[in-house]
């Protein structure tokens, strides 16, 4: 009768030495890396903090990030007139906010799905509030337009 085997010592010292290795790794990071996760959730930390007006975000998108502004001119347009301005007013809002209460904002956007805009359009705000390659090429760029151009909500794809 062949007894069950027992797991080697030797592989269950190499498992714990390997679990705390990982654990002691962790803990290593930077307070920066993991206070970096939380702060580009869920709006990049770029977007809170610029100066930059709607305005001035989406035409930076339009030229360095053009495939996305595109994009979102095609959803926007494909929306009611009333949808279309609530989004633009929405916009405005939140660049008009300091950014202690943008980044209150973004977590109550977050949050409340009832919201009747998000409700009507769920990715009413994605230009404004992407990934961070393109806030970062939206933000490192934005400065450099006018603040006041509306022109930049009425794009069509004949251009």
């Amino acid at each position: 009768m062949n007894r069950p085997r027992r797991p080697r010592a030797r592989s269950v010292r190499r498992s714990g030495i390997a679990a705390l290795s990982a654990a002691v790794a962790i803990s290593a990071l930077p307070a920066t890396a993991v206070a970096d996760a939380t702060d580009d959730y869920p709006i990049p930390h770029r977007m809170i903090v610029t100066t930059c007006t709607a305005e001035q975000i989406l035409a930076a998108a339009r030229d360095f990030t053009p495939i996305y502004y595109e994009r979102y001119m095609i959803d926007k347009h494909n929306k009611s007139t009333q949808v279309q301005q609530a989004a633009i007013d929405s916009a405005h809002h939140f660049y008009s906010l300091n950014p202690a209460d943008r980044r209150a904002y973004s977590e109550e956007m977050v949050t409340n799905f009832a919201d009747p805009i998000t409700a009507a359009w769920p990715n009413w705000a994605k230009i404004f509030f992407n990934n961070k390659g393109v806030t970062a090429k939206e933000t490192d760029n934005c400065a450099n337009y006018p603040p006041n151009d509306q022109s930049v909500w009425d794009w069509s794809p004949a251009r």
